[in-house]
């Protein structure tokens, strides 16, 4: 059994940033314009101001809030089960500070033979207004330390402006995870949002959900 939260702690610093400080401010018509912008059919928004970003997910998803849910009730309609579900549980738990929201799509993890359940997670954290190119030189260095294959790794359009999009995949327990990660800038912040998976036919749908990703 693997967890559904693999990519948990790939982030710019290391888990545990979030948001602190006047940076973690952002511009009040960032804030509206997140709140006004509306989801793809069939999709929802899931995040807000406490979290610092907003993203839409498909509405069969489930998401937590981890500034507020109750973990034990979310994890529940999961789709996770047995020691998958301990280390969600546990590599949740390590977001909290973070402010983190997170997402998962339960179908998914009764179609994995690995019980794998293909999510997001996603929390912002200060930044010293990094490039295009150190943005992504720091996720080659976390995404070095899971001995990842970088596959794709550039600043693409997101509808609140321009991200840095890297694809990669890596093993754990003999699960192939193909991951994907989305870096978007922010008035002193970057909040980063990762999605995972162990299935083949997911990059369209990462795709789709990467460009709503806006910071509030």
């Amino acid at each position: 059994m693997t967890t559904g939260v693999l990519g948990t702690c790939l982030t710019l610093t290391g888990c545990g940033g979030g948001q602190t400080g006047e940076n973690a401010s952002a511009p009040a018509e960032d804030t509206q314009a997140a709140k006004d912008a509306q989801p793809p059919a069939g999709f929802k928004t899931v995040g807000g101001e406490a979290n610092g970003v907003t993203v839409a997910v498909p509405e069969s998803w489930t998401a937590l809030d981890l500034t507020k849910d109750d973990l034990d009730q979310g994890l529940a309609q999961s789709g996770l089960s047995g020691g998958a579900l301990r280390q969600a549980k546990r590599g949740l738990e390590s977001l909290v500070s973070s402010k983190a929201l997170w997402a998962s799509d339960p179908a998914s993890a009764a179609q994995s033979p690995d019980k794998f359940a293909t999510n997001l997670n996603g929390f912002c954290q200060p930044s010293a207004g990094e490039t295009t190119e150190q943005l992504i030189s720091s996720a080659k260095s976390q995404l070095g330390r899971l001995d990842a294959t970088i596959d794709e790794a550039a600043e693409v359009p997101v509808e609140a402006g321009q991200a840095v999009r890297v694809t990669y995949t890596f093993t754990s327990k003999d699960v192939k995870v193909r991951g994907t990660q989305y870096y978007v800038p922010a008035g002193g912040r970057t909040c980063l949002v990762t999605l995972s998976t162990d299935q083949k036919d997911k990059q369209q749908l990462f795709d789709q959900i990467g460009k709503t990703v806006r910071p509030v």
